[in-house]
């Protein structure tokens, strides 16, 4: 639970709310046991949802209604699509990075004090063999002019590790030449025996690596596990949100599908705005090297209906 936490606000910046829709996914003793520690914070209920999946109303969201004693998102065409929902469709909970931060510390034993470095850096404490490691909410915060400076000082010269939701092929080789490594941090946390998920400083590598991302013959390469996106031999790092829905096109068009209807792609994200979604991560292919009407050549959408992709089933290679 906690990395999916942090993945959000990778994903969503300090601003970043989570429904309790979405926290259905987690035993309740963790969500209670997060509440407590102030990780979790209540917020005002949502007001609007996502529209119908094939509705083409052009509305950005419908409104919630109280019926009775029941809440409605009502469909301005067609009230046989009226979803009826419940407390936890509605409610919203804020994340206090800092403290869910020094929680992922201590569920590893780390020893000392969660420090912050910069915005969206600190440093988490010590392994026992005496290493630190540093927590970072967006490997694109390592690229801040004096980052590695201020990163060891903040260490004292001892070996560092740092760790992020997703790694970038291109700053994991520019740290390795700075003598420090990366990791994300999935494969640093593993499961307990109660399912509560914990820092492993048994993971924690201290040598500099870097993954091996020899290109294949497919146009695009799509990683789950790894949550990696590669283009024509361009490596492009996607946000936890734009990754799912750039994945579940992907997969559509892959298997010979037409496209990722928008009710799957609420499905997939929890956001609700589809066209926010879509928006944001051909934005995120322009700022990584896309001209716009390549964006928009790759990331195309169905009126009314859903998102597809500009290339052809064979072009694209989805592994695990």
């Amino acid at each position: 639970m906690m990395t999916w936490l942090w993945e959000r606000l990778s994903d969503g910046g300090a601003e970043t709310t989570v429904s309790g829709r979405a926290l259905r996914r987690f035993p309740v003793r963790d969500i209670d046991h997060l509440f407590r520690a102030g990780v979790l914070i209540e917020q005002r209920t949502a007001d609007c949802w996502s529209v119908c999946a094939h509705c083409d109303c052009g509305l950005d969201a419908r409104p919630i209604r109280e019926i009775g004693d029941a809440f409605h998102a009502c469909c301005p065409h067609d009230a046989t699509q009226d979803l009826v929902l419940n407390g936890d469709d509605l409610s919203r909970y804020s994340v206090d990075a800092e403290r869910l931060a020094g929680k992922i510390a201590a569920s590893g034993g780390l020893a000392g004090s969660v420090a912050r470095i910069g915005d969206g850096i600190g440093l988490m404490g010590r392994t026992p063999a005496g290493h630190a490691v540093v927590l970072c909410s967006d490997c694109y915060l390592l690229e801040t002019p004096g980052m590695i400076l201020a990163i060891r000082a903040a260490v004292g010269g001892e070996r560092v590790t740092v760790v992020a939701s997703s790694i970038n092929a291109g700053v994991a080789i520019r740290w390795q030449e700075a003598g420090l490594s990366t990791m994300e941090l999935g494969k640093a946390m593993i499961g307990d025996q109660h399912h509560l998920d914990r820092l492993a400083p048994e993971r924690i590598f201290t040598k500099p690596q870097v993954e091996d991302l020899t290109a294949d013959a497919a146009r695009l390469q799509v990683s789950r596990s790894r949550r990696t996106v590669r283009l024509d031999g361009r490596d492009f790092v996607l946000s936890l949100t734009e990754f799912d829905a750039f994945l579940g096109a992907a997969e559509k068009v892959a298997v010979g599908q037409v496209m990722l209807t928008y009710q799957e792609l609420y499905a997939l994200t929890n956001r609700a705005t589809h066209r926010d979604v879509i928006n944001e991560l051909r934005d995120k292919l322009q700022k990584q090297g896309l001209t716009r009407e390549q964006a928009f050549d790759l990331v195309k959408t169905v009126h009314g209906r859903g998102v597809t992709f500009g290339l052809p089933g064979p072009d694209i290679d989805i592994r695990d």
